[in-house]
């Protein structure tokens, strides 16, 4: 893909509403609880998108899976030397403008490669809902480790930190999000990895007074906006990004694909 087709791309998905996301649903529902899949199969992926933030040739394509040749999936690189987009480092695809519910499902498969993926104790956000600030949900990874970060529950400790799943290369990781985004006594976050329950909880995870988040998953390394780390450049890959409601469940959240894009022996 070059410079300009990329331009193009990014354009294309650009010019979009904003509400693409929601008027997809509504036009064309995919099934009775799915609100948003890209499996980046067809000619043309991300057609739902809302948008695509990298400024690189580089930084997104479409390619094919390093463990299953038949399968598409993202393939997303962010380099210390690449410009800043929107006053940060990342490369990112913006899934979900605003979410309109309190109660919704995310799921998502994510395969981080030994060539590209050096250990680093500066750690990078790979999904993260967002409303201003820091994201009051975000899921990271650092050193050899994948964690989740979510604002606490008391003013003593504004972010609590759980550890979700050693970082193994070269195979698929798949989660799974039940979220009641809420400031209030019914806030849920649940959180499965390969087909097991890693995260129960039920603090806040939601800023009072706020817009609703926007999702998006990528890479975003913000220690690269102003200064240099131990790795020099992060290539990550990503497959069946979806979106539920509060009619979804675990079990149609989860990949209907065989264990090739999963390992769930990690």
């Amino acid at each position: 893909m070059s410079v300009s087709d990329l331009q193009n791309q990014i354009a294309k998905i650009s010019h979009r509403s904003k509400s693409v996301f929601w008027r997809t649903a509504e036009e064309k529902p995919l099934r009775n609880h799915l609100l948003f899949e890209e499996t980046f199969e067809g000619s043309d992926p991300l057609h739902t998108a809302v948008n695509l933030q990298t400024d690189t040739e580089h930084g997104f394509r479409v390619v094919t899976d390093p463990l299953n040749n038949e399968n598409k999936v993202a393939r997303f690189e962010l380099r210390a030397s690449d410009p800043m987009i929107h006053r940060g480092m990342r490369s990112e695809l913006f899934v979900v403008d605003r979410v309109t519910d309190k109660e919704m499902w995310y799921s998502f498969a994510v395969m981080f490669p030994e060539d590209g993926y050096a250990p680093d104790s500066s750690n990078e956000l790979i999904s993260q809902w967002h409303q201003e600030g820091s994201p009051p949900i975000s899921l990271r990874t650092v050193d050899n480790v994948i964690y989740l970060r979510v604002r606490h529950n008391t003013k003593e400790d504004k972010w609590k930190v759980m550890e979700l799943a050693p970082l193994t290369k070269d195979v698929w990781h798949e989660f799974v999000f039940h979220i009641i985004h809420s400031a209030g006594s019914d806030a849920i976050l649940e959180v499965w990895h390969n087909g097991v329950k890693r995260v129960s909880y039920s603090g806040r995870n939601h800023f009072e007074d706020k817009k609703m988040p926007y999702w998006k998953v990528g890479v975003y390394k913000a220690k690269w906006n102003n200064s240099r780390t131990a790795s020099e450049k992060r290539v990550i890959y990503f497959d069946n990004v979806r979106v539920g409601n509060e009619l979804a469940s675990y079990e149609s959240m989860r990949s209907q694909r065989t264990n090739d894009k999963t390992n769930s022996d990690l």
